[in-house]
């Protein structure tokens, strides 16, 4: 089976990958010296697009930018076009093509994205890759690489060995039932050594994922995973530098005790890539998402206070009364002490952001000159360890949630779309945030949300579509019969639901 026929049998799931964005990359340039292109202007390149969510996202919110998805599937660069066409993305061209054919003339890009390609094709296109980095990025742009990685997928790989060999030339559902079949029989029998330790270690893991992830990555006839220190080298010939993980908390914050960072560090002389690759070793990595550049950056992070003004910050908060500390709402992390107003402010307009400089302005005129510096001091330390969302650009969203919900547009053709083409893209916010749907009653009840019915009618709505069969609702493995039940779970569904697309931005 040759590679564009294999991805027309099996598309696989397109959705957002929030760091790979250009928002994200732009702000990982300033953590490191180099000042990328504001992305509102941006030209921006996705190869491996898919069906092409990760970039249509981004163009919605971005209309002056300039976007180009390249997929070799003819079959999912036709459906990129369609959900494009409906909605409204003018700034965007997905185009059929072969990595191996684009070249300098193809164009200059401020910011090239690859997810999920690098590690599932041969060598000379991983070379391709790196080319189209070096002679299509920008003098100050920054590319996207993420690539399964070894140590951590030496292990996987046995488990995709025993797939593989169980199957021959059998459909695609059925290689994923077989694979799984067997590494239960070998978890349930195998004799304690490596083999049971990694089916034990990643079975429950794997049989929750999406049938398009199993394919992608236990049965293309390619999985070839590199030591970080080996994609460094061909970014490195290639005339590009390494500027951070794309998750830069991972490279400023090393999940490693004080000794053993200063131990690596005195061993890698300086040299980032070494250090990092000796992270890799320690942690089992199994995944990266690494930014290059071609321009310079710094070795270490130097973040000047008055930069930080320009940022735009947002989330939502609780304060734990019993041990007094702040605490991440949906993380439950707890924040540093000191910004207790920045918090109750946040959380008082979330989803919503505000200007940091603005906000600080305010502040000054209450506390020290010390009391602002600890202030930056650890606003500085949220955003190098991302426990807290910055942004470059203002998002002013409803603070509060309609009697009447309403979907924007958009949402409600992304619905329509998603159950049209059974799930190949995800449900995507306006904040990048993948949400999932439940395809027995949500591609019914969601566009249902036209700004026309409260609560209580969406409720009413919903008793209809199971009373017309299109789904039951369930308690512990048994049909609701009782209708006074089905009522109250059918309003406590849709408030939970309208809730829930609230936070994550989606209310109009």
């Amino acid at each position: 089976m040759n590679e564009e026929r294999y991805y027309d049998e099996i598309p696989y799931r397109s959705k957002i990958f929030k760091e790979s964005l250009p928002e994200n990359s732009y702000i990982a340039g300033l953590l490191y010296g180099v000042n990328g292109v504001l992305p509102d202007k941006a030209r921006v390149l996705e190869i491996g697009c898919g069906v092409g969510a990760n970039i249509i996202s981004f163009g919605l919110n971005h209309p002056k930018s300039k976007l180009v998805g390249v997929d070799l599937s003819s079959k999912q660069i036709s459906m990129a076009n369609e959900l494009k066409k409906r909605l409204g993305t003018k700034n965007i061209e997905f185009i059929k093509k072969d990595i191996l054919e684009i070249d300098k003339k193809f164009g200059e890009f401020d910011y090239i994205i690859a997810h999920g390609v690098y590690s599932w094709v041969s060598d000379d296109v991983k070379r391709a890759i790196f080319k189209i980095f070096k002679e299509c990025l920008s003098e100050n742009g920054i590319a996207y690489l993420s690539y399964n990685t070894y140590p951590g997928w030496k292990g996987k790989e046995i488990l995709r060995d025993i797939m593989l060999y169980r199957n021959g030339e059998v459909s695609s559902n059925n290689k994923i039932e077989l694979g799984f079949d067997t590494l239960r029989h070998l978890k349930n029998n195998a004799l304690d050594g490596v083999i049971k330790k990694v089916i034990d270690d990643n079975y429950d893991d794997l049989i929750k994922r999406n049938p398009s992830y199993i394919m992608h990555e236990y049965f293309e006839s390619i999985n070839s995973p590199n030591y970080f220190h080996e994609v460094a080298s061909c970014a490195k010939d290639s005339g590009l530098n390494f500027l951070c993980e794309a998750d830069w908390q991972s490279s400023i914050f090393p999940p490693v005790n004080e000794n053993l960072n200063n131990a690596l560090k005195a061993e890698s002389k300086g040299d980032r890539v070494r250090f990092e690759q000796f992270i890799d070793f320690i942690v089992n990595k199994t995944f990266r998402r690494t930014l290059f550049t071609k321009a310079k950056p710094k070795d270490e992070v130097n973040i000047e206070f008055s930069n930080l003004d320009k940022f735009f910050v947002s989330g939502n908060f609780i304060y734990d009364n019993t041990n007094r500390v702040y605490k991440n709402a949906q993380t439950n992390t707890i924040m540093p002490k000191g910004m207790g107003k920045l918090f109750d402010k946040l959380s008082e307009i979330y989803p919503s952001n505000l200007s940091v400089g603005e906000f600080i302005s305010e502040l000054k005129t209450s506390k020290s000159d010390e009391e602002i510096r600890e202030f930056y001091t650890n606003l500085a330390y949220l955003l190098c360890s991302k426990k807290v969302d910055f942004s470059i650009y203002k998002k002013e969203l409803l603070n509060d949630i309609p009697k009447k919900p309403k979907l924007g547009k958009n949402s409600i053709e992304l619905v329509k779309f998603i159950k049209e083409y059974d799930g190949i893209v995800s449900f995507f916010s306006p904040l990048y945030d993948n949400i999932q749907l439940n395809s027995d009653c949500d591609y019914e009840l969601l566009p249902l949300m036209d700004g026309t019915r409260d609560i209580e009618e969406l409720a009413s709505e919903l008793v209809n579509l199971e009373k017309s069969g299109k789904f039951n609702f369930i308690i512990e493995d048994m049909v609701v019969e009782d209708e006074s039940k089905i009522e109250s779970m059918a309003k406590a569904y849709v408030k939970d639901k309208v809730d829930l697309l609230f936070k994550f931005g989606f209310l109009v």
